[in-house]
């Protein structure tokens, strides 16, 4: 007596090893020295919006922020690029709520709300955060946004 689950088992296997069938294998990662990161963080540095009063030391950053004497995986800067420039928007928000300066408050929630949710799309939990704080930004709760720069912005160095 013939087993249906073991046919159609076999038969699929048979489909993934003949025709191909099996998941795409990922591409191996590649890993990048001290010197590599820096280079690939400078050349990132320009594909983001910065506000004027927030840019960051980009030596000091790759410094903290690279693998140092050892190797970490390539694409490592432009994630330390998304969160270090989730940082100045949040901060330059808050800035310009301070000194009430309306405008400047406008293109930060813009930025906030359109374009930092956009940032790591392997990470949906972190855009929806992104989305999270830009709609309580625009209520005027800066709670999440605080939350954030204390849990990850003490340690960038602003020129």
């Amino acid at each position: 007596m013939e087993r249906p689950l073991i046919g159609a088992l076999g038969a699929l296997v048979a489909c993934a090893a003949l025709a191909g069938c099996a998941a795409p294998q990922p591409a191996p990662v590649q890993l990048v020295d001290q010197q590599q990161y820096v280079k690939a963080m400078q050349d990132s540095y320009s594909t983001f919006t910065w506000p004027q009063s927030r840019m960051p030391d980009l030596t000091v950053l790759a410094e903290k922020s690279g693998p140092g004497p050892d190797r970490m995986p390539s694409g490592s800067e432009r994630v330390v690029l998304e969160i270090t420039n989730s940082c100045a928007w949040y901060l330059d928000w808050e800035d310009a709520r301070r000194r009430g300066d309306q405008t400047a408050v406008a293109a930060a929630l813009k930025v906030m709300d359109e374009v930092l949710p956009k940032f790591s799309p392997e990470d949906p939990d972190g855009q929806r955060y992104a989305r999270e704080t830009a709609a309580k930004a625009k209520t005027g709760d800066g709670a999440q946004a605080a939350d954030y720069v204390a849990n990850n912005c003490d340690s960038v160095s602003w020129k």
